[in-house]
């Protein structure tokens, strides 16, 4: 049996199939096909006038043919359960001797379940890992399988996996010593309810269900024709820390008397400043949307901040008539992006949604830890607050580097050529280059790959960022739908460049700048590392394919081998290098990955020059960006190393092999990422160090640190 993802597919697998094995007399099932063509084959499979079935998706259920004992899965299923359901109809025991089963998969770089990473990894025994990932599969659905099981039977009309509530919670304090789930029925009788009996887990004291309300329609005279709203609540009681949590579409009340019918009168809404605990611990927390009540002006009661305009709605709330009644943010917690949002009302949300009610639960025991911990300072995560500010002009900073636009780096765009007089590139071999400077009226940088470089710029009109060609000619972005010059490409909406300055400045669309307001020490000097560098020329940065013994990335090779062990350690220097040497290593828990950025010294001596270390310092911030998508990142390291290999029988590693990089790649889905980032100068001296050469070190860990939870290292000279 083939599998195919479609009918097309199933159809020109179909022609290849009665090319290479007529023998075998294949032929093509799926749902479209008419019900006398099924039958047919069917019925030359059962007869064995056919031996080999392409089909879509799955066969159906009904479907038994234990003869059946290799499957080829040219289009590869993307979670765990249908694999394992495909893959044990040829496991199956037949009446008749017939061989052991065989599965042939073609593997995909495509996003799959994660655990199907590790089935389709090279060298994978099945044996071991399908009774490992079911193993597995069972036991991590167990915990949601008993919560939902706790339910009981539930209500006919919903199902629970059906429930998906936004992540979005009102909290209120308690002291009741039980709750009375039954007293919901005294808001909502049987009559309003379209699920009955309500669903209650009295074990983990959570309950759910569905109204139904009816009204005349407020658009016409129709007495016939009504208005039906179905309105989801549900409900956690924490016993331990004596919080209640209510959740539902009906935004127009926090619920208090339900809150009260369950938990008692003593239930008490969180409301006020409070609230906005749930926003501690969070990095680089920018305000998207403030909503701002004044209390005198009843003409202008109340306002709504968006975009560069929240700043004012923290000016106005400092005044004495005026208060923030809501916010919500975005942020890093851990090195990863999130989204928050709290109201003085008492609402705390987010933007996601839960996978089930188990997940939700999960999420409210999270913002309920905030909410009760006193240590959270709420004027210290006000100040902390990332105000954007509208660009008329560029800020009078050094440029430190250009990045690509956040969408297309998480997609690791691999499908996307760039083509420049007649020579084209994969998007994955291009970088944007800088020369650190001060903008003044534009930005420079340059799309580079190892064949050419062209020169672009970007300027700031009408509070706009507009990209331009800085010369005659410019480059094409072919994509699989069409192809674009980059200056169209590049001044679509989701495709803005992103521009990082030193003090911890960053530009963004539409021409937006941020900067926290707050006070970085300089770099500790007494972590500034130097290694031997005798017989290094500190004027050479690469080792290139000569393998030139007296450069600076030849002697930090050496330095990261000897601190191993590693995995793997590689030489990626050259357009679009992810680093100049990455190296891996592998934990039960963790996969720590380094990224060593060298740069070349201006001058022969070291010294205080702040200007040799802005570009490396650029290279390095751009590394945060590896942490959304350390699967992508390896495909692109592996797809550059076999490319070197083919074009100049230098693949770049330096330990390690193919092999064990493209197992890494399988399981970093497993593994949590621990990212450390080292910049090598050793045209800066550790004795001579200027306090702006440190200034600039710490903003740039802080940005590290905030943005990918990393770790910054500093080699330098004496």
């Amino acid at each position: 049996m083939a599998r195919a993802r479609s009918i097309n597919r199933a159809n020109e697998l179909l022609t290849l199939y009665r090319e290479l094995a007529a023998d075998l007399n294949p032929v093509v099932i799926h749902s479209k096909l008419a019900s006398r063509q099924a039958k047919e084959a069917l019925d030359a499979l059962h007869e064995r006038a056919c031996r080999a079935v392409i089909c879509v998706g799955m066969l159906g259920e009904g479907f038994d043919l234990p003869q059946l004992k290799i499957a080829a899965l040219h289009d590869t299923h993307k979670s765990l359960g249908i694999t394992l359901q495909f893959i044990g109809r040829f496991a199956r025991v037949s009446p008749t001797a017939v061989s052991e089963a065989t599965v042939i998969a073609s593997r995909s770089d495509a996003p799959f379940d994660e655990q199907l990473r590790q089935l389709y990894a090279e060298d994978a025994d099945w044996n071991l890992i399908i009774r490992d990932l079911s193993q597995r599969a069972v036991d991590e659905q167990e915990s949601v399988s008993t919560f939902e099981a706790g339910f009981g039977s539930g209500p006919e009309e919903v199902s629970i996996k059906s429930v998906l509530p936004k992540m979005s919670a009102v909290a209120y304090k308690t002291d009741c010593q039980d709750w009375a789930p039954a007293n919901v029925h005294h808001l909502f009788p049987e009559e309003a309810l379209l699920t009955y009996p309500i669903a209650v887990n009295g074990q983990d004291h959570v309950l759910w269900f569905v109204t139904e309300e009816r009204d005349s329609i407020q658009w016409g005279r129709l007495p016939l024709v009504e208005e039906v709203i179905h309105s989801l609540y549900v409900m956690y009681w924490d016993s331990v820390r004596g919080l209640l949590y209510i959740n539902s579409t009906n935004n127009d009340s926090v619920h208090e008397d339900l809150a009260k019918a369950v938990c008692g009168e003593t239930a008490t809404r969180i409301s006020g400043k409070q609230v906005y605990r749930v926003m501690g611990g969070i990095d680089r927390l920018v305000p998207t949307n403030v909503g701002v009540l004044d209390v005198r002006n009843r003409n202008r009661r109340f306002s709504m901040h968006v975009g560069a305009d929240v700043a004012e709605g923290f000016t106005d709330a400092e005044k004495h008539t005026k208060a923030q009644t809501n916010i919500f943010a975005t942020g890093y917690a851990a090195g990863v992006r999130t989204s928050i949002g709290a109201s003085l009302k008492g609402r705390v949300w987010s933007r996601r949604i839960a996978d089930s009610l188990k997940h939700w639960v999960d999420w409210c025991d999270q913002i309920g830890r905030k909410l009760l911990d006193n240590s959270i300072n709420i004027a210290h995560v006000m100040d902390n607050f990332i105000h954007p500010e509208d660009l008329e002009d560029w800020p009078e900073l050094t440029v430190l580097a250009v990045e690509w636009p956040l969408a297309l780096l998480a997609r690791n765009e691999d499908t996307l050529q760039l083509t420049f007089q007649g020579n084209s590139y994969s998007f994955l071999d291009a970088e944007l280059e800088v020369t650190p400077h001060v903008p003044g009226n534009a930005v420079h940088f340059a799309i580079r790959t190892p064949g050419w470089r062209v020169p672009y710029m970007i300027t700031i009109e009408e509070g706009q960022m507009r990209i331009q060609a800085a010369g005659d000619s410019e480059v094409t972005i072919v994509s699989s739908r069409r192809e674009m010059s980059a200056t169209e490409f590049l001044g679509r909406r989701d495709n803005v460049l992103q521009v990082l300055f030193e003090n911890d400045t960053v530009v963004y669309a539409p021409a937006r700048l941020l900067h926290p307001v707050r006070d970085i020490p300089p770099f500790d000097a007494a972590r500034l590392q130097v290694p031997d560098w005798t017989g290094i020329d500190i004027k050479k940065e690469s080792q290139r394919e000569a393998r030139h013994a007296d450069s600076i990335q030849a002697r930090m090779i050496q330095q990261v081998l000897e601190r191993g062990p590693w995995d793997v350690v590689i030489d990626d220097d050259g357009a679009g290098e992810i680093a100049d040497i990455v190296a891996i290593r592998e934990t039960e828990r963790d996969l720590h990955i380094l990224f060593v950025h060298c740069k070349y010294s201006s001058e022969s001596t070291p010294g205080a020059r702040v200007e040799d270390l802005y570009e490396v310092c650029g290279q390095a911030s751009k590394s945060a960006t590896h942490r959304r998508d350390v699967t992508g990142m390896l495909t692109s390291l592996i797809r550059r190393a076999r490319n070197r290999q083919k074009s100049r029988s230098f693949s770049g590693i330096e330990q390690g092999s193919f092999e064990r990089l493209v197992q890494l790649r399988d399981i970093a889905r497993t593994r949590r990422p621990q990212l450390t980032v080292a910049i090598a100068q050793p045209g800066m001296s550790k004795s001579k160090a200027s306090l702006k050469q440190l200034e600039l070190l710490a903003c740039t860990e802080v940005y590290l640190r905030e943005i990918a939870a990393a770790h910054l290292e500093v080699y330098c000279n004496e």
